[in-house]
């Protein structure tokens, strides 16, 4: 399972893939990816910024370190959401331990 510490920057890369090649999909400006965090009891604790990679298919998800500072210890979900002409294409829910930070 994924791990990270309070104050930690959380970036996390995704690649889409076509259904049908199994390649990478070519992300364009149409295309509407969302993502959200919940903690544990469901609460949005960060959107992170969502940023388009050179290589195809590929994006960046992140969150700073002031936000992840705030988190609480405990397990939270990470969901993201892929939207083509206002269909849904694609949607996925990872799951992330935070952990405590001890070094000051």
């Amino acid at each position: 399972m994924l791990s990270i510490k309070q104050g930690d920057s959380f970036s996390l890369p995704i690649r889409f893939y076509d259904a049908d090649t199994k390649l990478g999909m070519n992300i364009s400006d149409e295309m509407i990816i969302s993502s959200q965090i919940a903690n544990s009891a469901g609460q949005i604790i960060a959107t992170p910024s969502v940023s388009k990679l050179a290589e195809t298919g590929m994006i960046l998800l992140e969150v700073s370190a002031s936000i992840t500072q705030q988190w609480k210890v405990g397990q939270a979900q990470l969901d993201i959401k892929l939207v083509i002409n206002n269909s849904v294409r694609h949607s996925q829910t990872l799951s992330f331990n935070i952990e405590r930070s001890i070094t000051a």
